[in-house]
């Protein structure tokens, strides 16, 4: 299985914007043996929250991805490894893998999206093992979680000191589906070891907080099988409320930003005349403890094929 992703139309630059790229976003071969163990290699999506495994733009409401599974989830991650996955008792999913971790380097006072590595000469000084559980218990209800655990120092110095960074990012998913609604709920949190000498190290891109957190509620619905029974298309209003600090609980010493405290209400439609195609119109209202950030009126189109 594989996927390569064409971002930002080409990969030159133009006069208006800068370079665009051709990113392979994984590549896996599964070995399936029994319904219970199946192994799995390569460069694998990490197993956490509702879209870092499937991310393509019909299956989420909005134009943009929740703030929660960009920042504290960093979307799209994926890294090298192995791991096994299948099912465990009937309706009790797994998936496991041992896959290099992060590097601390990209650690920002704003999110830890840039520590991805993505199997890009990937330094293997340091393993992760992340692992996730779903539940569904009747038709139309999901329950999970996942969590990773690793350092991610990678053997490098940071303020003159070698260090193990170690990061344990875990979250709690649930989802409820029936007719045409749809409800999401989702919390995720971090804890980084060694904040204090990230921080220094780091420079403009800290304060590092020990601990990163945030969670979102969603509800949608879709309203065209009321009005055209036996449609295959779909028109959804849909509303979502997130919280998330990246900035929770910064060393002493250091002065946390407040402009990561941040609250998101994301308000629109999803309107698929197939399946496979979206388009989109929302608005997001965005309110941070400290400055201001601009709202968003947003319109967009998307496709799977």
């Amino acid at each position: 299985n594989s996927e390569i992703e064409y971002e930002h139309a080409k990969v030159a630059s133009t006069v208006s914007a800068g370079a665009g790229d051709v990113e392979i976003e994984f590549a896996t071969l599964d070995f399936l043996l029994t319904e219970q163990a199946n192994i799995r290699a390569g460069l694998v999506l990490m197993p956490m929250g509702f879209l870092n495994e499937i991310h393509e733009p019909p299956f989420y409401f909005g134009n943009l991805r929740p703030e929660v599974e960009q920042r504290i989830i960093p979307t799209t991650w994926r890294e090298l490894g192995v791991g096994l996955h299948g099912t465990i008792l009937p309706g009790l999913t797994y998936r496991t893998y041992v896959t290099n971790s992060l590097n601390a380097k990209g650690f920002s006072k704003s999110d830890i999206r840039s520590s991805r590595q993505n199997g890009n000469r990937a330094l293997f000084e340091d393993f992760a093992w992340t692992t996730r559980l779903d539940y569904t218990p009747m038709p139309g209800l999901l329950l999970g979680g996942s969590v990773f655990w690793g350092d991610t120092g990678q053997d490098q110095l940071f303020a003159g000191k070698e260090i193990a960074a170690n990061l344990r990012l875990y979250e709690f998913h649930g989802q409820y589906q029936y007719r045409g609604l749809q409800l999401r709920a989702l919390f995720a949190q971090g804890h980084i070891g060694d904040a204090d000498v990230l921080s220094a190290a780091l420079g403009a891109n800290g304060p590092i907080s020990s601990r990163i957190v945030g969670g979102y509620v969603e509800a949608g619905y879709d309203i065209l099988p009321l009005l055209f029974p036996g449609t295959e298309m779909s028109l959804s209003p849909f509303i979502r409320f997130e919280r998330l600090d990246t900035q929770a609980d910064v060393p002493a010493g250091f002065t946390p930003d407040r402009s990561r405290d941040i609250r998101v209400i994301n308000a629109g439609l999803s309107f698929k005349p197939i399946p496979n195609v979206v388009i989109k119109l929302d608005y997001r209202n965005l309110e941070a403890s400290a400055g201001q950030i601009a709202d968003e009126f947003n319109i967009g189109f998307g496709f799977i094929f």
